[in-house]
């Protein structure tokens, strides 16, 4: 009768480990980007991208255009890609007549962004962002035929980085690059040993 209970024991202990193992766990940053998708990626693997300035359909006058381009060009070394330098991009931009790969770029981040709400931000440090990110080949810039990307809907609350963040210039950069880092995770990591 003592082994029969004593296998019993052991038996419960072993099940309430394995139970333990099936704790809620959290999805990986970015799955809940469920527009973003990947093209050919894989095959173009581009390396040197040109992060074209952000261009605004909103309306509204106050959208951080330039924290957001430099946000994703942040974001982009994150994902083992080569951003060129904005002011070199700026350089050989003329937007009449730029062809992408004149800056001897590989791909273009095309970021476009068509809401920007901000009703809450001085309440609670939340703002609800909309838009379309492309990552293009150069060879074919169709955003129809993107390499990744595709329409993103973002909600960034900074409420609690309020309290250490001292100017809200300072939270605006930071909501801005949380809000490029949680699209950007979307994004495969390039692979640098295989040859662009």
């Amino acid at each position: 009768m003592k082994l029969r209970l004593v296998a019993i024991s052991s038996l419960m202990g072993a099940m309430s480990l394995i139970s333990g193992c099936d704790s809620p766990r959290t999805a990986p940053r970015g799955a809940d980007n469920l527009e973003l998708h990947t093209g050919r990626l894989r095959q173009t693997n581009p390396l040197e991208v040109a992060v074209l300035p952000v261009q605004s359909t909103t309306a509204k006058d106050n959208v951080p255009v330039d924290l957001l381009r430099q946000a994703f060009h942040k974001g982009l070394v994150r994902q083992r890609y080569t951003p060129l330098a904005l002011a070199y991009v700026d350089s050989k931009i003329v937007e009449a007549n730029y062809t992408p790969g004149e800056a001897n770029e590989n791909a273009v981040l095309q970021i476009f962004i068509s809401r920007w709400d901000d009703a809450r931000w001085k309440s609670s440090a939340e703002l609800k962002i909309e838009g379309e990110i492309y990552l293009l080949d150069v060879a074919h810039p169709d955003p129809s035929k993107a390499l990744w990307g595709g329409k993103v809907s973002r909600t960034v609350s900074m409420l609690a980085r309020r309290q250490v963040i001292a100017t809200d210039g300072e939270l605006l950069a930071e909501a801005a690059q949380t809000f490029a880092d949680d699209v950007l995770a979307s994004l495969p990591s390039r692979n640098p040993e295989q040859v662009p």
